[in-house]
């Protein structure tokens, strides 16, 4: 009984506590910046927000151990990818760049498919659904999706390159950059919006306005964005309202771990299959 306590303890508990922590803290720091130069006042659903990441830590934990385990053991007989790239000397962040391209390329790609696809869209929805745009959207994820991502783009990738520990790292360090662009903060990069993603281009996918549906997908890097034809420069000043709009009544907590059981959501263009200007006089 005791070695089975230790084990709960090392495996669920304490991680699980310290990405509860983690969280707060990441939630705290951005509140904290978006008092510079916020879009909107007040605290949206910060408190929502992060009782449903506290909520579904453990379920997160779980899908991400068996994601993991799922894509290591199908990459196993590939020989755990074809390329190994190199790890010595300045290879090292050049390595790490490429890996976290690759894997930014991939989130790109299940992005697309959550706004195509309308089960992928029911659960992504959760995340659209915050009308008050603000850092701790970031965690306003459905909890299952770090599995359905292992076993679907991440396994992709690791197929294709060999996953070690130093690039691993490199992959969870720039996921902390998710963050910033979900930040309610007046900060865009003008002309240079391509180069990185930004809490005023992303400000735009989020955006309640149908000319701004399914634009700005990427996570990290828009050039995949304007190389695949879903670039929007934003312009001057531009700040949408963001959320599913006033008909979309707003989520708790029971429909936000069930999504799929739930609430009507707006679908998106995407999803419809449907181009926004066709949407927009349907």
């Amino acid at each position: 009984m005791a070695a089975e306590t230790t084990q709960f303890v090392h495996v669920w508990l304490l991680p699980t506590l310290e990405a509860i922590a983690f969280t707060v803290a990441c939630v705290a720091a951005a509140a904290l910046i978006e008092r510079l130069r916020p879009v909107q006042s007040g605290a949206g659903a910060r408190l929502f927000n992060l009782a449903y990441a506290a909520v579904t830590a453990p379920l997160q934990l779980g899908a991400r151990i068996a994601g993991v385990g799922a894509a290591s053991i199908a990459a196993r007989p590939m020989g755990g990818g074809l390329l190994h790239l190199p790890e010595h000397g300045a290879w090292v962040a050049v390595s790490a760049l490429a890996y976290v391209a690759a894997m930014d390329f991939g989130e790109y790609l299940f992005h697309r498919a959550q706004h195509r696809s309308p089960m992928l869209w029911r659960m992504h929805s959760l995340h659209h659904s915050d009308d008050a745009l603000n850092g701790s959207t970031t965690v306003r994820h459905f909890w299952l999706e770090p599995l359905l991502k292992s076993c679907t783009i991440y396994l992709a990738v690791a197929l294709v390159i060999h996953v070690t520990p130093t690039l691993a790292a490199a992959f969870a360090l720039a996921g902390l950059y998710n963050f910033v662009p979900h930040l309610n903060l007046r900060l865009g990069l003008g002309r240079w919006s391509w180069i990185v993603n930004s809490p005023q281009y992303h400000r735009l996918h989020h955006s309640a306005l149908r000319e701004h549906y399914d634009r700005n997908f990427a996570s990290l890097l828009p050039i995949f964005d304007l190389l695949l034809g879903t670039y929007r420069a934003p312009g001057q000043g531009e700040y949408p309202p963001t959320g599913l709009g006033p008909d979309v009544a707003a989520p708790t907590l029971a429909w936000a771990l069930l999504p799929l059981a739930g609430l009507p959501v707006r679908r998106s263009a995407w999803a419809s299959g449907m181009t926004p200007a066709a949407e927009a006089t349907a």
